[in-house]
């Protein structure tokens, strides 16, 4: 069997190289790399399980797409696993925990082996450093496995997964201090992302345009405020989007915003008459 260490950390690299050559170990090689960097290293199918060990939990909201069991990190796993491939995770944060063992099931991982408490009754298999050190000080150790079954991803209904995978895709590159000032804060909106040019995009006519021509299937939302009786999430056909209100007709925060299936581009509508509307695809 041959394991191979993704690890980001000089310092704890080097550390577990000299551990494999103390030991004799000659199946372990390591790479110099973060995990968004898999599918670089693997062909699709080639991995059979995936150990997330005691990973930084970032207990931010903001930083949610930084924690290794967010679905952007599931979506990359899922290209490297055979199918049956496993996902084994461990930590000690009782809200990494929880997020993890909601979020992978959405992305096609069944789970079992569920626990809060692994070392209840005593330690249970090999131990992490910092596994040891926690269970000695009496903090109980989380584990699950992820099994990777069939599985398609349908388009999020929840607004509030739309506009994190939106930003994710399309504010990829941005610091968080810009899109803190310009984007997120109060009395801004999603498309200032584009009006304070922070990603290039087309404008008016060209992205009018560029919404014409593009196919798909294609979901209308609103972030800030929908117009009465309106749905935040829905399928939107092109002739309904024609009859959309646009520029000065629209109502003060209820823009809206048109994505394909994949977030591969998307369009903002602003109400203000000399804003846009953009089209920006994904970089």
């Amino acid at each position: 069997m041959l394991f191979i260490a993704i690890e980001m950390v000089p310092d704890a690299m080097v550390v577990a190289m000299e551990r494999c050559v103390n030991d004799g170990l000659t199946n372990v090689f390591f790479v110099d790399a973060n995990a968004d960097q898999l599918p670089q290293f693997f062909a699709p199918g080639e991995v059979d399980r995936i150990y997330v060990n005691f990973c930084d939990p970032w207990p931010s909201n903001r930083h949610a797409k930084r924690r290794l069991t967010h679905g952007n990190f599931l979506r990359l796993y899922r290209q490297v696993l055979k199918m049956g491939g496993q996902i084994h995770f461990k930590t000690d944060n009782q809200d990494l925990f929880t997020f993890s063992v909601e979020e992978l099931p959405l992305f096609g991982f069944e789970l079992s082996e569920v626990t809060r408490d692994l070392h209840a009754n005593g330690p249970v298999g090999v131990m992490t450093d910092y596994e040891a050190k926690f269970h000695e000080q009496g903090l109980p150790i989380c584990r699950c496995v992820a099994t990777m079954v069939p599985w398609e991803e349908p388009f999020p209904t929840d607004i509030r997964r739309v506009k994190n995978r939106w930003l994710d895709v399309f504010a990829d590159g941005v610091s968080d201090a810009e899109l803190g000032r310009h984007v997120l804060s109060d009395g801004n909106y999603l498309w200032h992302l584009f009006s304070w040019n922070l990603v290039p995009c087309l404008s008016g006519d060209a992205a009018r345009q560029a919404l014409s021509e593009a196919s798909g299937e294609k979901y209308l939302f609103y972030y800030e405020e929908p117009p009465e009786g309106e749905p935040l999430v829905r399928p939107v056909t092109a002739e309904e989007l024609v009859t959309l209100p646009a520029d000065a007709r629209a109502i003060p925060g209820a823009d809206w915003y048109v994505v394909d299936k994949d977030f591969t581009w998307t369009f903002a509508q602003p109400h203000e008459a000399d804003r846009g509307p953009y089209f920006c695809r994904k970089a």
